[in-house]
C-alpha cells in the first residue's frame, strides 16, 4: 500500500511540473506587438504607397521572396479599406532614392529574421519574427510599427519542410497584411440611431 501511494505521489507531483513547464512555455514567448504613434493620420486619398523590399539575416530567400510577395499581394487586394489606390514596389534600393522625394510618399519597409528549423527524427518546430514599419510623409521615424512572431510545429508523418515553411511564409504575410491595414484604415465616424 505504502509503495502505491509513493508511486501515486510522484505521478502528482510529475504531472503538476509538468503542467507549470507548460504553461511558463506558452507565457514566455514573444507576443504580437502594435504601436502606434498618437499623431498617426490613416492615408486619404493616397495615389501610392510604396513597399520596400523586406530586409532578412539568414532567412531562406524562398521563404523571404513569398512572404513579401504575398504580404504585396494581400495590401493591393484589400487596398478600398484605405485611403490608397494602389500598393507599389519600390524596385531601388533605399539607399539610392532621393531622400526628400521619399520624405514625402507613404511607404511600408520591414524585417524578417531569427527564422529557425527545429527538426529531430519525427518533427520540426519552425520559428521566425518579423516587424513592419508604416511611414508618414513628412515624419522622420516610422508612425507605425508592427511585429508579430510565428511559429510552425508538425509531424513528418502529417507534412513536409517544405509545405510547412510555404505555409508558415503565407500566414504570416496575411498577419502582417491584415495589421497593417487595420492601422491604415481611415478612422470611421460613429453611426447615430434615430428614434
Amino acid at each position: 500500500m505504502v509503495s502505491f501511494c509513493c508511486r501515486l505521489t510522484r505521478a502528482l507531483v510529475f504531472t503538476a511540473l509538468l503542467a507549470i513547464v507548460f504553461m511558463v512555455l506558452a507565457g514566455c514567448g514573444p507576443k504580437t506587438q502594435i504601436s502606434v504613434s498618437p499623431s498617426f493620420r490613416p492615408a486619404s486619398d493616397v495615389e501610392t504607397a510604396y513597399v520596400v523590399p523586406f530586409g532578412g539575416a539568414l532567412v531562406p530567400e524562398e521563404f523571404s521572396a513569398t512572404v513579401f510577395n504575398d504580404f504585396v499581394d494581400q495590401l493591393n487586394g484589400r487596398r478600398r479599406e484605405t485611403g490608397i489606390r494602389s500598393f507599389a514596389i519600390l524596385k531601388d534600393e533605399v539607399s539610392a532614392v532621393d531622400p526628400g522625394w521619399l520624405a514625402r510618399q507613404y511607404y511600408i519597409s520591414g524585417d524578417i529574421w531569427s527564422y529557425v528549423e527545429d527538426s529531430g527524427c519525427c518533427s520540426t518546430n519552425i520559428r521566425v519574427k518579423a516587424r513592419v514599419y508604416v511611414h508618414e510623409p513628412g515624419r522622420s521615424i516610422p508612425s507605425v510599427e508592427i511585429f508579430v512572431p510565428m511559429e510552425s510545429f508538425f509531424d513528418h508523418d502529417r507534412s513536409t519542410i517544405d509545405r510547412e515553411r510555404g505555409r508558415l511564409a503565407r500566414d504570416l504575410a496575411r498577419d502582417l497584411s491584415q495589421k497593417v491595414l487595420a492601422a491604415m484604415a481611415p478612422l470611421r465616424p460613429p453611426v447615430s440611431s434615430s428614434p
